[in-house]
């Protein structure tokens, strides 16, 4: 779903955005980014559970988080703001924030969290869902701070995924994941989502609503027990590889889709044509990815053969 939504978004023509098929497919389409940082604080919970509530020692994890975010925000380094010294727009647009660096930021405080709290970290996680949740209406249209700290808080310099409240998800996959991965371990918290969204009502769907994170929550949540279920029953190897590469694929097909804009155009095809190259990135993210990990199992190889543990690479984080 996730390179369907930027494949259509980048070729589909602007004329179909109004079409109601085209406004359904957003809908869902819009639980995309939610999924992606709730899979990643619900993985790094299972870690925890791994652990048995007894963190190591953090210093490992600080730095492959800290390569997540080096590779966002590489993702939209300002280069052609720097080459003609416009030096505030280049600080703007370097400092926003997108869900790889939202990703990052939201798995580090997981960490402190778990360092500071111990046995204790749910309830710290708790909080901080809730203390989230709560600035991120209040702080909407704050631009008092310095730069970097307000393309963290919202969306007033750019930033697509700001802490306030994307982060929440990541917390919230934290918690999901200490509770059994079934119907009876998440339905209360489905329920309550409905009912929040019930008793907020939609009228706002901004991204600081109560209204637009329990909804969405609520449908990733559903989908908890749903992959659990599936995951006994169909567990492709095509699909466990992109688990296992997701950071790879991610940062693939993004890649690949600037360079075919850049060649096609954007938004200039009609539905057929714009479907028929979904396959084609799709495939092409899983050769790059594939690439990857033979390299990967090739650094490991020599490593060992030289008597010397490899490197951690990217993908581990």
């Amino acid at each position: 779903m996730m390179v369907e939504t930027h494949v259509l978004n980048t070729f589909l023509q602007a004329a179909f955005w109004s079409e109601p098929w085209r406004v359904q497919l957003n809908y869902f389409n819009g639980i995309v980014a939610p999924s992606f940082l709730f899979i990643a604080g619900y993985g790094h919970g299972l870690g925890l559970v791994r652990r048995r509530l007894k963190p190591g020692p953090a210093t490992a994890r600080f730095v492959r988080i800290a390569g997540i975010a080096a590779l966002g925000y590489a993702m939209h380094a300002p280069i052609g703001q720097l080459l003609h010294g416009q030096w505030a727009e280049a600080w703007r647009i370097g400092s926003q924030m997108d869900v790889l660096v939202c990703l990052a930021f939201a798995l580090a405080g997981l960490v402190a969290l778990e360092q500071m709290c111990g046995r204790m970290v749910m309830v710290a996680v708790s909080v901080a869902t809730l203390a989230v949740l709560s600035a991120a209406p209040a702080l909407v249209s704050w631009t008092a701070g310095p730069l970097p700290l307000v393309a963290a808080v919202n969306q007033t310099t750019g930033s697509l995924f700001p802490l306030l409240p994307w982060a929440a998800f990541v917390f919230c996959g934290f918690g999901v994941s200490q509770r059994p991965a079934s119907w009876l371990g998440v339905l209360p918290a489905v329920l309550g989502c409905a009912a929040v969204v019930a008793w907020v009502g939609r009228a706002n769907l901004s991204a600081t609503s109560a209204a637009f994170f329990f909804e969405r929550l609520g449908w990733v949540l559903a989908l908890v027990p749903v992959c659990a279920w599936l995951s006994v029953r169909w567990a492709p190897r095509w699909l466990l590889f992109a688990g296992r590469e997701s950071l790879v694929v991610y940062l693939a097909h993004l890649a690949i889709l600037e360079l075919l804009a850049a060649v096609l155009g954007r938004n200039q095809f009609g539905l057929a044509a714009s479907l028929a190259l979904y396959p084609a990135v799709l495939a092409a993210s899983f050769a790059v990815a594939q690439g990857w990990r033979r390299v990967s199992v090739w650094r490991a190889d020599r490593a060992r053969r030289g008597g010397r543990r490899p490197e951690s690479s990217a993908t581990a984080a």
